[in-house]
């Protein structure tokens, strides 16, 4: 079970460690627009800033002390690396969201506008047709301004469309956002627990459950008694063995 355990948070560790990687790998290309050296220094560091801790842990305990701090010290910078580089990507996705969504915002406005003045120009336009109506003979003129109010009437409705298109797209911003640097740090702390927890071995010269044990020890002293006990004592119970009384 903590073979399972272990294998377990050792995968999921190199998957959040292969994702930094891949990250930072970007975030360098995007800087310096083709491979370069820095560019696959970047993979490698984050890399290694997961194997920082297991590394860490192992020369600590092979007693070098000094090592151990200064690998310790070596993971800020090299946890840097991911973080930032999660963090510029996440930026750079939510700017780019948060910018189409205010250009949709814009053209709705946009739109309302267009609606507001093609309806005022249809009410002008319509109150001259009203009065060319009003004539015994229509003539070059009243059929002008008849066609300038179908003209108008047909804007307006073209203007409700677009509004009402623009509207439909047009969505505000959540008011619960995650902050930028979430996701990196997520991501380089489950990295770095879970491979430190795959690669660390058990602690030598820890007793496994101690409680059962001394359960355990405590019914053989009962056993074969001539007098069995009406309820075998618990670890709780501080039972006296029969060799020292």
């Amino acid at each position: 079970m903590v073979t399972a355990i272990r294998l377990g948070a050792l995968a999921l560790g190199l998957s959040c460690a292969g994702l930094g990687a891949f990250g930072a790998y970007e975030f360098a290309l995007r800087l310096e627009g083709g491979v370069s050296y820095l560019v696959l220094a970047a993979p490698l560091i984050a890399v290694t800033a997961a194997l920082i801790p297991p590394i860490a842990e192992a020369t600590w305990r092979s007693g070098h002390a000094l090592k151990a701090l200064l690998w310790w010290a070596v993971l800020v910078p090299a946890a840097a690396v991911v973080f930032f580089s999660a963090a510029e990507r996440v930026h750079v996705a939510k700017a780019g969201a948060q910018a189409e969504r205010s250009a949709l915002r814009s053209a709705a406005v946009r739109a309302q506008a267009t609606l507001t003045k093609a309806e005022a120009e249809l009410a002008k336009a319509r109150a001259e047709a009203n009065k060319a109506r009003g004539q015994k003979k229509c003539g070059p003129d009243c059929w002008t301004k008849l066609a300038a109010e179908a003209t108008a009437n047909a804007d307006v409705e073209a203007a409700r469309r677009e509004l009402l298109s623009s509207e439909s797209r047009a969505t505000t911003d959540s008011p619960l956002q995650a902050p930028t640097w979430l996701l990196p740090t997520a991501l380089d702390l489950v990295a770095f627990m879970a491979i430190w927890t795959g690669l660390s071995g058990p602690v030598k010269g820890r007793r496994v459950w101690p409680a059962r044990r001394r359960r355990r020890s405590v019914r053989r002293q009962f056993v074969g008694s001539p007098t069995p006990p009406t309820r075998w004592p618990t670890a709780n119970d501080n039972v006296v063995p029969s060799s020292a009384a």
